[in-house]
């Protein structure tokens, strides 16, 4: 269960990091937003190195006992490097650190001498130091840069305003926070060494679950600014299959007022191409509804609007067709519907009256399964 969660964890993490790096060649975005993405694929690595299925392929493949630990641990100083960047420390500071501690790492690894014993990493008694102090700088180097961290997006998320922004800098607030405790828990690894004298090889179950929070809260976090984008999408593509009952009955009244396109299969996935379709579909209705105009009787009084306008619309597309030639000028409101404000509005009332039209038992009936416009 640990290998599945730390490789869930590594993948998603890398998949979200290179997802967002291939975006960034837009210079619109913030560089910081690079910085984060660059964390997120070194940590996710770091993940599936250090994963106990993973670790014991690359040791059988190179033959030295703990590399794996040594590659991950290196692995995780890149990430921690990049949300060092983040913070308001100068970066020639945050560069030195962070050489040090990538120069220092290998050297305490080497200096510890690890060996297997019983299936585990161990030191001999001389070189319990080398391997806590190994251990050391793997929680106090993290710790000073997600400490600086956790302020300034503290910070800046207060004095941002209401809105997908300050939501993304709220759930980075708490992905550092957590990122703290998971470092925190590498203590326990300076213990095990300094009296024991023993490494675990990976990490355990409480680290890939702290790891796995740390991913959740991130890759929210990263992606907060595309969420008012993707509730759109989602408004449009329910509102687009509501106009349906609606839409189907007008053009089958009046074909003229919309050309039958061919079936789509991913059409309604891609954002600008349900955009253009739903608004293409508003604007048919419209054109239908005004073919209908001189059928159409007055509102029902007590009716809610949209269930009034769609007993009328029921009830004029039942009715005859004039023999005379319809009325020009006739006045907007035949139909009891405010005026919209824009193409949202419109198709959100739309969308009211073809689902009232749909509950008066107008569906749309097989042969109208032909005509798609995505």
């Amino acid at each position: 269960m640990t290998d599945v969660f730390a490789c869930l964890a590594g993948l998603a993490l890398i998949a979200f990091g290179v997802y967002r790096r291939a975006a960034l060649h837009d210079r619109r975005h913030d560089p910081a937003l690079c910085q984060a993405h660059r964390f997120a694929f070194c940590l996710g690595t770091a993940l599936l190195v250090l994963a106990p299925a993973g670790a014991l392929a690359v040791e059988r493949a190179v033959g030295v006992p703990g590399l794996p630990m040594l590659l991950g641990d290196v692995l995780r100083m890149l990430a921690v490097c990049c949300l060092g960047l983040l913070t308001d420390r100068p970066v020639r500071r945050q560069g030195t650190v962070a050489a040090l501690v990538l120069l220092l790492l290998p050297a305490l690894f080497t200096a510890a001498h690890l060996h297997h014993l019983a299936g585990r990493l161990f030191v001999d008694d001389g070189d319990r130091p080398a391997l806590a102090a190994y251990d050391a700088v793997l929680v106090l180097y993290p710790a000073w840069q997600l400490t600086a961290l956790c302020r300034t997006v503290g910070r800046r998320a207060r004095r941002a305003g209401a809105g997908a922004q300050r939501t993304g800098l709220c759930l980075l607030t708490a992905a550092t926070a957590a990122g703290l405790v998971w470092t925190a828990w590498g203590l326990d690894d300076v213990r095990l060494a300094l009296f024991t004298g023993r490494h675990t090889e990976g990490d355990d179950a409480v680290s890939v679950a702290l790891g796995l929070l740390c991913t959740v809260l991130v890759t929210a976090g990263g992606s907060a600014a595309a969420w008012p984008a993707l509730s759109h999408w989602w408004w449009c593509r329910r509102t687009y299959r509501a106009l349906g009952p609606l839409w189907f009955a007008l053009h089958r009244a009046f074909p003229e007022t919309a050309l039958p396109a061919g079936r789509g299969t991913l059409g309604g996935l891609v954002p600008h191409r349900l955009r253009f379709a739903l608004y293409r579909r508003v604007i048919e209705i419209h054109d239908g509804l005004l073919l209908l105009r001189p059928r159409l009787r007055p509102a029902v009084p007590g009716d809610d609007a949209a269930h009034a306008a769609a007993a009328q619309i029921a009830a004029a597309l039942r009715a005859p067709a004039p023999t005379s030639a319809p009325a020009t000028g006739l006045p907007p409101g035949s139909l009891p519907l405010d005026a919209a404000s824009g193409t949202d509005v419109a198709a959100s009332q739309l969308a009211a009256v073809s689902r009232a039209f749909a509950r008066l038992g107008n569906g749309r009936s097989a042969e109208d399964e032909a005509y798609v416009t995505i």
